[in-house]
């Protein structure tokens, strides 16, 4: 997959997750099966509302740790899925569909555009425990956010301190594609209310933050609101942001 195709993808599958603020899940699922024909994983995954959360494993990894999904379903029983090192890193991307008990579709690397046939099977049997989609609880605004596509792809930072109360500063700071990287970037104090508070950078340019249960989003509070915020080019304050700190 082209590295445009894969912003594209990563800015709709952030506005799909904007709404999603609850805690039952509407379905889980277990798979297994094959990458590239040869490199066995697992993935788990709860729906809610249209947004994924879960985890994959690799499983002749050394350590066979989890890495956690943050995703999306589209119309037509398609997933798109992005898989989130600790550390903000977005290290592989996954979109495929779910039809007749197998999640069929791709894997596409973040570090080049390299991509992979992906074949899972649903395992019926297996019960895996839902994860939960609430919003962090008001004493966890706290800390730094981020997200990065590799070391050359989109990247983004946000970092949240509380002031007193409802009240809290932020500094975020995002930039394009290397080698060419522009940014966008803002600051300042906010009351955050119901989980979310506003980014308005002048009145033609705002967003939208979202606090969900260890990541936020950001996204525009409409389309008019990105027409004039002045970054440089391409740059953007959207994105799904895991906490890292």
């Amino acid at each position: 997959m082209s590295y445009l195709k894969k912003v594209i993808f990563g800015i709709c599958f952030t506005a799909g997750i904007c709404h999603a603020q609850q805690k039952n899940t509407d379905a889980n699922y277990s798979f297994s099966g094959l990458l590239d024909k040869k490199i066995p994983v697992e993935l788990t995954i709860s729906v809610s509302n249209n947004v994924v959360l879960g985890n994959i494993k690799y499983v002749k990894t050394k350590e066979k740790k989890p890495i956690k999904i943050i995703g999306k379903l589209d119309s037509g029983n398609h997933y798109h899925l992005e898989e989130f090192e600790k550390d903000g890193n977005i290290s592989g991307i996954i979109d495929a569909v779910l039809k007749n008990g197998k999640l069929e579709g791709a894997w596409n690397s973040t570090k080049s555009d390299a991509v992979y046939p992906m074949v899972l099977d649903v395992q019926s049997k297996v019960n895996p425990k839902p994860e939960v989609f609430s919003p962090a609880s008001s004493d966890r605004f706290e800390g730094t956010y981020t997200y990065q596509y590799g070391e050359d792809g989109y990247q983004g930072s946000i970092t949240i301190k509380k002031i007193k109360d409802q009240m809290y500063s932020y500094d975020i700071g995002s930039v394009t594609r290397a080698p060419g990287r522009n940014i966008a970037d803002a600051s300042g104090e906010v009351m955050i209310k119901n989980n979310q508070f506003t980014i308005e950078i002048n009145t033609s340019c705002a967003f939208l933050v979202t606090f969900y249960n260890g990541f936020l989003t950001i996204t525009p509070v409409s389309s008019e609101k990105v027409s004039g915020c002045e970054f440089g080019l391409n740059a953007t304050l959207r994105g799904t942001f895991l906490k890292v700190k």
